[in-house]
């Protein structure tokens, strides 16, 4: 396997298309990952142009979305975009495959397309990526659908753009995708590890989820979320807020080990927030916090547990939730060097803050748990050779 990232900050959309591409036209790439901030919404059309004219060549899976800003082994930035050329000198099959509508049904919009992709791939899968519309999809739902038909743990995130929370894109060769799900699946071949943290504690008392619709929670324990979120932490919940306080759920998981689900939205009318995934009534959760000491602890514990296994990286991907970048009040470089610290700062390497992660637990016997959906989290996923 080879893998090369490059970056580009360049505000010109086929100019910064044409600098990926001929970085990457001598590897010969099957696969493109690629993530880039939604500023480049209005002119990824001429980015791709540019990238395909450098490229020389049409015949690579160009894979990925947007969000708030990038993460490349040489910069880290708001802005800009970055790309991971993956070369198997053909022993690696890939097939992708997108749905529509993840909105409005993101369990079965998400399984559609898992049973898609692997019908595509005409063979047993061993690795996936998973990319959904963080706007409009419930991650819970569809993290659900492709569990369904997966049966390993996968990894991927949520697009999203600069803390708007108003839209994103799919990228997918040519097309822009905006309210669905693609995934991209490999056929055995990537050695890979992977694992998730988020740093956040739970600070206060129990809660249920007593009335939930989708992604919309309206009664926690006999009060309404807001009420129930102002009385655990000792004020209102404010715009700032968004994205950043996070409900610790224990939905299927031990009391040590709980999923992370921040709020979308609120409504000061009725009290209800609605979070980036559904949290089904009966749910346990915690009000969870977590300041910068932890955030980075946290990275540094989940990257130390997956090089005390022996693994040796030659790539890197980075899903780590934009409210993280948010609450470091930086471009996430801070969680960017935790990394680089421990696998080397000459390793390819990319990522994205999303508005939603997915990825398993790596458990202590090196085995995994089931793939989560999460917020507030980094998943890191190292490629071997």
């Amino acid at each position: 396997m080879d893998y090369k990232s490059v970056s580009t900050t360049h505000i010109d959309p086929y100019r910064a298309g044409c600098e990926i591409g001929e970085a990457l036209k001598d590897t010969l790439p099957e696969v493109i990952l690629l993530f880039a901030s939604i500023t480049f919404e209005d002119g990824f059309g001429d980015f791709f142009e540019g990238l395909y004219d450098s490229l020389e060549t049409k015949d690579v899976i160009v894979f990925g979305g947007t969000g708030d800003g990038i993460y490349e082994t040489s910069l880290t930035t708001h802005y800009g975009v970055c790309a991971l050329g993956i070369s198997s000198n053909g022993h690696i099959r890939w097939s992708v495959a997108t749905e529509p509508s993840v909105g409005s049904d993101s369990y079965n919009s998400a399984k559609l397309c898992a049973i898609t992709a692997l019908k595509q791939l005409g063979e047993n899968a061993e690795w996936a990526f998973v990319l959904a519309d963080g706007v409009t999809a419930d991650g819970t739902e569809v993290v659900a659908g492709v569990s369904e038909i997966l049966s390993f743990p996968f990894i991927g995130g949520m697009t999203g753009d600069d803390r708007k929370f108003t839209r994103s894109r799919i990228l997918y060769n040519n097309r822009e995708i905006e309210d669905g799900v693609a995934i991209l699946l490999a056929t055995s071949g990537i050695p890979f590890i992977t694992h998730s943290a988020s740093g956040f504690n739970p600070i206060g008392a129990q809660g249920i989820v007593e009335d939930s619709h989708g992604k919309t929670i309206q009664r926690i324990s006999g009060q309404t979320p807001l009420a129930f979120i102002k009385k655990q932490v000792g004020k209102p919940i404010a715009e700032a807020d968004l994205g950043i306080l996070a409900l610790a759920t224990y939905v299927d998981l031990t009391p040590e080990r709980f999923i992370m689900r921040t709020s979308f939205s609120f409504d000061m009318l009725t009290g209800a927030i609605t979070t980036f995934g559904s949290l089904p009534t009966g749910t346990t959760i915690r009000v969870s916090g977590a300041g910068r000491e932890q955030l980075l602890q946290a990275v540094k514990n989940c990257i130390e547990s997956v090089m005390l296994t022996g693994f040796t990286p030659t790539a890197a991907i980075i899903i780590s939730c934009a409210g993280r970048k948010w609450e470091l009040d930086s471009c996430g470089e801070e969680e960017v060097r935790a990394i680089q610290d421990a696998i080397g700062y000459n390793i390819p390497l990319i990522g994205f803050p999303s508005f939603g992660e997915i990825g398993p637990f790596l458990k202590d016997d090196g085995t995994y748990t089931e793939s989560f959906f999460h917020n507030v989290t980094i998943v890191i996923c190292l490629l071997g050779a």
